[in-house]
């Protein structure tokens, strides 16, 4: 009976105009010098749309032949494939081809093969040949026939195979030859540019956040983004199809599992309870032993699975497969039935150590007692971990469900909340957990002993965190060391007070730059300082906010000290929170003592132990301004192009440097728009540090145009926000702050200057005096030791003979020294160098 030739198999599928052109997978088309190209995915990735564009966009010879399950006999098979190639070569080599096909008797196929081979030889042009959903052919002949073929095919022909799952021919030879190219899930998956590329040529309008939405849910599946489109916007009626009747749903099951063998398919939807599939645990699940083959196999058939460890075959299903995996599994199987599924998996999971994925499975299966037990047994290794979101969702999760929480879960809560910045809900937790205890007296419990001492640390911490109150905070400490704790899982889990700010000032244990007299912050330190606590991160930030505040102070006499024990503090518990303001601050200190090549090499130092890219970049806009300290102002602007501005965008300290910059290559009026965003932005969050220091540049940036009223307004205004908390460093570090400051302290003198009595003018003379100290030792700290004793004699009125005789030098040797002083002081005779000599 002769072989009705369907032309749809032999004929190239037409695409939408709405299809998306994948660039990224087209390039690897155009650039690939290989004989054969292998698309290997499941269902609905699609392939066929991928290749029908390529070939579309071609202007040479294709061959398109779609095989489907009947096509596993030879003849039937190299009848179609002879057809679809007549399209792409001359009338008269099909002629020969078929005269070959149909000869009686048959030829051998190999003849047929070597027969085509040759025919594809004498073609000239390019030759495209496209072969469908090879995944049907099961038929050993057939596979030894492609093998000659791909082995023999000419340079200039190309053969694409697509294919649901691993395809039976040597792909291993072709691989090692570099003859091969392969375009797996991981590349056909869509981007989240293209979903957005999607949505566009919809015209519809997608928000971000529904977009991401969408890119979770689908993980870009072709057939997935599509379904889910007709979903949401179907005619059927205004609620979006979601549930077991949603188009993927039925595309799933009728196209996937529908047609597998049923103890294959009763495996995937046991297994599909599980977000990780390991063969243990499927054995137990399902009751077999071969797990480990059946998810081989699997993978080869590319139902929707992957292998995410490949040494350990651990693997996962697709999400939108796994959902509908487990809407038919509460279709089939009771809810005791299902229950009982889920705590076997989760205890079977917990057993082997796999404590994360237990719990997970636990809370998802409604298990909540086995997964509150089991989170309140290893919180601490949890959160030291990381896992600060995933414990607020496991919290969440028992709290939704009504669950009864152990008191010191609800603690470890609220001090999670606090950590990532969710202050009032933590402090919302902290009042609960006290009118709990009005009801229930839970505090007096002695079972409940340590979660009473948590409480009270947390909730000094959040205190401190939420309002800046050290006093408010101190007392909790002291209640708590009252109770004589024992010890505390709070106590051993690693807390990162600083995040992402350049100075602890800004933080909110620092205040945002509200300093607080010495006396009141050591009467909280000093509880950190001592006893159970001294070894907590905390203490560290302790040392280092008394550190950043004594040089604020001007006050350098106990500095080292409390730098020291904070730079040790961050080192121990490798938190660059503490240690990058810190290398900072010692660099700030060289700076100051003119140390210009040690403060770059402290920051470089800093930069070698941090690893995080954001730190990084911090440090390089402090590079920055050491180079302007020392006017170059060409290298400051070298490293700060460095700098990625999308990391420090939000960081006022990058815009506190490049105006900076802007003020030294004289363009006030850009510096001074870049300080009114910045001291906006730090009212808004209550920054005073950074609103003081923003207010010092207007100022300058205003006398810098000629509008010295307006700067000495501005300079007011700074000084009446800095005076309640004795700001100094931040005046005096800007040398053009001392000019202004003489001019100010002037006009108060002035009666017509009486409103400005809210700022007492003893502070501003405090500060020029300090000012004028800081303008003269950093130019005789310059001074190498040598020099520095050459200045002393020379100050003490010693000739150059007498410098020469007392430090065994010639006199000629003294003269070339004596320039380079005059050079570094910036003067240009003897009787000008003595007059800079420092008080002692």
């Amino acid at each position: 009976m002769p072989t009705i030739l369907l032309a749809s198999k032999t004929t190239i599928p037409k695409i939408s105009k709405q299809v998306i052109q994948r660039e990224r997978l087209m390039a690897i088309f155009q650039q690939a010098q290989v004989k054969l190209i292998v698309v290997q995915a499941p269902a609905g990735y699609g392939k066929t749309t991928l290749i029908s564009s390529w070939f579309h966009q071609l202007n040479t010879a294709v061959a398109w032949y779609t095989v489907d399950r009947t096509d596993n006999d030879p003849m039937r098979y190299w009848k179609f494939f002879m057809h679809a190639i007549s399209h792409a070569l001359p009338i008269e080599s099909t002629a020969r081809i078929t005269a070959i096909l149909h000869a009686q008797p048959q030829l051998p196929l190999a003849h047929l093969v070597d027969a085509l081979l040759h025919e594809l030889s004498r073609v000239t042009k390019k030759v495209h040949i496209m072969i469908d959903d090879y995944h049907h052919i099961h038929n050993v002949a057939i596979h030894q026939m492609m093998t000659r073929l791909i082995d023999f095919l000419p340079e200039h022909c190309c053969i694409y195979l697509a294919s649901r799952s691993t395809v039976s021919l040597p792909i291993i030879r072709w691989r090692l030859n570099h003859c091969l190219v392969e375009i797996g899930v991981d590349q056909l998956l869509f981007t989240y540019e293209e979903i957005k590329d999607f949505y566009n040529r919809l015209n519809r309008k997608i928000d971000t956040k529904e977009l991401q939405r969408v890119f979770d849910r689908t993980e870009g599946w072709a057939i997935g983004l599509q379904l889910e489109n007709l979903a949401e916007f179907s005619d059927d009626g205004d609620e979006p199809l979601k549930e077991s009747n949603s188009y993927m749903a039925q595309y799933i099951v009728k196209e996937i599992l529908a047609k597998l063998d049923p103890s294959l398919r009763m495996f995937l939807l046991y297994t599909s309870l599980l977000e990780q599939l390991t063969p243990d645990t499927c054995n137990l699940l399902t009751n077999r032993r071969d797990a480990q083959q059946v998810l081989v196999e699997l993978e080869k058939q590319g139902l929707f699975i992957s292998r995410i460890e490949a040494q350990q075959q651990v693997y996962k299903y697709h999400n939108l497969f796994r959902q509908t995996l487990r809407q038919e599994l509460h279709k089939q199987f009771s809810h005791q039935d299902i229950s009982a599924l889920y705590e076997k998996a989760a205890v079977s999971l917990y057993n082997n150590g796999h404590f994360l994925s237990a719990i997970e499975l636990a809370l998802s299966g409604e298990i909540f007692t086995y997964g509150e037990q089991w989170i309140y047994k290893h919180i601490v290794t949890f959160l030291s971990c990381g896992h600060a979101t995933t414990y607020i969702n496991w919290i969440d999760t028992l709290l939704t469900n009504g669950c009864e929480i152990h008191p010191e879960l609800l603690v470890m809560y609220a001090y999670t909340l606090a950590v990532l910045h969710n202050l009032d809900e933590a402090y919302q937790i902290i009042m609960e957990l006290e009118q709990k205890n009005k009801s229930n007296q839970w505090m007096e419990k002695a079972e409940y002993t340590s979660a009473v001492d948590d409480f009270l640390g947390v909730k000094a911490y959040i205190v401190v965190m939420k309002n800046g109150n050290l006093a408010q905070g101190a007392e909790y400490i002291r209640q708590r060391l009252e109770r004589k704790p024992v010890g505390s899982k709070w106590d051993a889990i690693f807390i990162q007070y600083n995040q992402k700010e350049h100075m602890l000032f800004r933080t909110n244990i620092g205040s945002k730059g509200k300093l607080l007299s010495d006396e009141q912050a050591m009467s909280f330190f000093a509880k950190f300082r001592t006893g159970e606590f001294k070894d907590l991160s905390m203490t560290g930030y302790s040392y280092g906010m008394r550190a950043e505040k004594l040089y604020e102070w001007h006050r350098f006499e106990e500095l080292s000290i409390e730098l020291e024990g904070a730079l040790r503090a961050g080192h121990q518990f490798q938190d660059a929170g503490l240690l990058v303001p810190m290398y900072m601050l010692k660099s700030k200190i060289a700076v100051f003592d003119g140390q210009y090549l040690v403060a770059q090499a402290v920051l470089d130092h800093a930069m070698e132990i941090v690893r995080e890219r954001y730190w990084i970049d911090v440090i390089r806009v402090m590079k920055a301004l050491v180079f302007l300290r020392e006017n170059h102002i060409v290298q400051a602007e070298q490293e700060l192009a460095k700098v990625n501005e999308n990391e420090v965008m939000d960081s006022p300290f990058y815009a506190l440097v490049k105006a900076r910059i802007l003020l030294m290559k004289d363009q006030p009026l850009e510096a001074q728009q870049l300080m009114i965003q910045v001291k906006l932005q730090a009212e808004q969050q209550g920054q005073l540090s950074t609103c003081i220091e923003a207010m010092v540049l207007l100022a300058i940036c205003l006398a810098k145009q000629g509008k010295i009223e307006e700067a000495l307004w501005t300079l007011h205004q700074a000084l009446k926000l800095a005076e309640p908390y004795q700001y100094i460093r931040t005046f005096i570090d800007e040398p053009q702050t001392y000019a202004l400051l003489k001019n100010y302290a002037a006009i108060r003198q002035q009666p017509s200057y009486k409103a400005w009595g809210e700022v007492s003018i003893s502070y501003a003379k405090h500060l020029l005096e300090c000012a004028q100290q800081h303008k003269q030792i950093p130019a005789f700290a310059t001074l190498s030791t040598r020099e520095q004793e050459i200045f002393l004699l020379l100050s003490e009125g010693a000739s150059n003979k007498e410098i020469a005789e007392q430090l065994f030098l010639s006199e000629g040797t003294i003269r070339v020294y004596l320039s380079g002083i005059y050079s570094k002081l910036g003067v240009k005779n003897r009787a000008q160098a003595i007059l800079l000599k420092p008080m002692s």
